[in-house]
């Protein structure tokens, strides 16, 4: 796989200890002056703007990469999908043109904006025509948003198929859909799969794949 090194790259590399936002880093919430595009009963909605406060989902057209997280439309951090790890941004936008300026470093990332439909945004950066599909969750809090990454899923799917099982599984696999959805591939010593999950990164609510069932993955607590 290819990784571009542009400012957003370049944020990461300069970012290791940055706050990422998986389940054990829940961050509390608060009420914010920028509520605007928010219902009465929570839910936020697109208010037409190039950028409006909320979670967006990003994909690159085949798996989900990570989440943008607004807490206004010109301030904000990227979550990455497999890590956690959270790049805060600043954007500037004059129309359908957007420059990003991500992480403490002195780095700005041009790119296009295109409103498809509500709640829906493309966006196509200038340097390498790399293309991201948004969509607004309107349900999440931008001010209290976690997810499970990579590690935290495999882990938790392990654990899972154990109690079910009464063996657990040598070695895992996960692959990210359009849509959001975890694929967790569940090996045993031979490498044979003898299990898959398809859940939710953000609840851990899923489907056995095998048996069709619902699941709900959870996190050992420290000590158990």
């Amino acid at each position: 796989m290819t990784v571009r090194m542009t400012a957003l790259a370049a944020a990461f590399l300069m970012l290791l200890c940055a706050a990422g936002c998986s389940e054990d880093k829940k961050k509390e919430k608060t009420v914010s002056a920028s509520d605007v595009n928010r219902t009465a009963d929570g839910v936020y909605f697109d208010n037409g703007k190039t950028f409006c406060r909320g979670v967006w989902a990003a994909d690159d057209g085949e798996k989900l990469i990570g989440y943008y997280v607004f807490s206004d439309e010109g301030n904000g951090r990227f979550d990455e999908i497999q890590m956690g790890m959270g790049i805060p941004f600043k954007v500037k936008a004059d129309g359908a043109n957007v420059d990003f300026n991500l992480g403490a470093a002195d780095f700005s990332d041009p790119a296009k904006v295109e409103i498809t439909e509500k709640g829906k945004r493309v966006l196509t950066w200038t340097n390498d025509k790399r293309t991201e599909n948004l969509t607004l969750l309107g349900e999440q809090e931008p001010d209290a948003f976690c997810f499970h990454t990579r590690a935290d899923l495999e882990e938790m799917a392990q654990d899972y198929y154990e109690s079910v099982n009464g063996k657990r599984p040598v070695s895992t696999g996960i692959t990210y859909a359009a849509d959001g959805t975890a694929f967790v591939l569940l090996y045993n010593q031979k490498g044979k799969k003898i299990g898959e999950y398809a859940v939710d990164p953000i609840t851990a609510k899923g489907v056995d794949m095998g048996t069709k069932e619902e699941i709900q993955l959870v996190r050992k607590t420290d000590g158990e």
